[in-house]
């Protein structure tokens, strides 16, 4: 049976939850405005960093878009801008709802197509956990997405461990994307808030999990870093030598260090250089790089499955990446187990 090639990195916003909004999301701090022709969504004040452009709705060309570049099968998630971290618990849990209610909709409309990844409200970690439980038990959510930080708290920080505790209970990858609305002007030009910030808040993020004593306090998490790990591939001999040359006042949490804890990580193909994608090959092994697009916006991959090809995998290494490490069950629907702890061994 040949590799089903399965896109990790997909977002989607589905016209039922632009509905939702526009009827309901007033009174949830949430709202539709129109500037010039172009429409976004207002989150706790703050504009979506881009309007809503048809691509983000529309199955049809998404559909196409897959048959064209040769994907089997998106896991789909929402938008970070849409996160909702800035509204209050029961606000930010309302908006999860109504983007998990969409993207599994569209998952049961196109069940050999798509696949469905949470939103939860981590400003409430409590909350989280409910909507996590709910999308997964009731909706059939088989990933979950975060953002890199939850306003200024760092994904270390001991009041997520209830989520993280949840998320090992469901057995499912969590994927680590970084959303662009609450930067300084200074980033927003000339688009270094993308380009740079998105690559430097992954690695944050990255960062806290391998020094902050995620990890280990819960060893069978699966963390996907979008967008190649931001600097992580690059840098793990820094985040190494800090990890033992740190002063005592900021010293890192954990009892390993992040060389040894690289098996808990994985990582996507978008990174748009083939020599920078050989060498995250290398770096991190196939076995724990997946294929992504970040469809299906503007700085995504336009060939995600052709940037393999250009980078000269060989058959084992390319059906790896393909069939997404086994980050999710078999596409035909097969009963998630929960995975053990890999034993710690160092990467790179």
């Amino acid at each position: 049976m040949s590799t089903k090639t399965i896109d990790f990195h997909a977002h989607h916003i589905g016209v039922d939850a632009v509905e939702r909004i526009r009827d309901e999301g007033a009174g949830h701090g949430v709202r539709l405005v129109t500037d010039q022709a172009a429409t976004r969504i207002e989150v706790a004040g703050r504009p979506s960093g881009q309007p809503l452009f048809p691509r983000l709705s529309d199955v049809e060309a998404r559909l196409s878009w897959m048959d064209a570049e040769r994907i089997d099968v998106q896991l789909v998630s929402s938008w970070m801008d849409l996160a909702g971290y800035d509204l209050d618990g029961p606000d930010g849990a309302w908006f999860a709802r109504v983007q998990n209610d969409s993207v599994a909709a569209l998952a049961a409309a196109h069940p050999d197509r798509f696949r469905a990844s949470a939103t939860v409200p981590l400003q409430r970690p409590d909350l989280a956990v409910r909507e996590l439980r709910r999308a997964v038990t009731d909706l059939g959510h088989e990933a979950v997405q975060i953002g890199a930080r939850v306003n200024d708290l760092g994904l270390d920080d001991e009041s997520l461990d209830v989520f993280w505790d949840a998320v090992e209970e469901f057995g499912i990858p969590v994927t680590v994307h970084p959303g662009g609305s609450d930067v300084p002007e200074r980033l927003r030009r000339l688009f270094l808030n993308n380009l740079v910030g998105n690559p430097s808040e992954t690695t944050f993020a990255a960062a806290a999990f391998l020094l902050g004593g995620v990890l280990e306090r819960h060893p069978r998490l699966r963390v996907m870093l979008v967008h190649g790990g931001g600097f992580v591939p690059y840098q793990i001999g820094r985040l190494d030598r800090g990890f033992v040359a740190a002063p005592p006042a900021v010293r890192p949490r954990g009892a390993f260090g992040p060389r040894l804890l690289l098996d808990r990580l994985y990582f996507d193909t978008v990174v748009h250089d083939d020599g920078a994608l050989r060498y995250l090959l290398d770096f991190a092994g196939p076995d724990h790089v997946v294929l992504g697009s970040d469809y299906p916006f503007a700085m995504g991959l336009d060939h995600p499955v052709g940037a393999l090809d250009a980078a000269g995998l060989d058959r084992p290494e390319r059906e790896a990446v393909l069939r997404g490490a086994g980050l999710l069950g078999e596409v035909s629907g097969a009963s998630r187990s929960i995975p053990s702890a890999p034993p710690l061994r160092a990467r790179g």
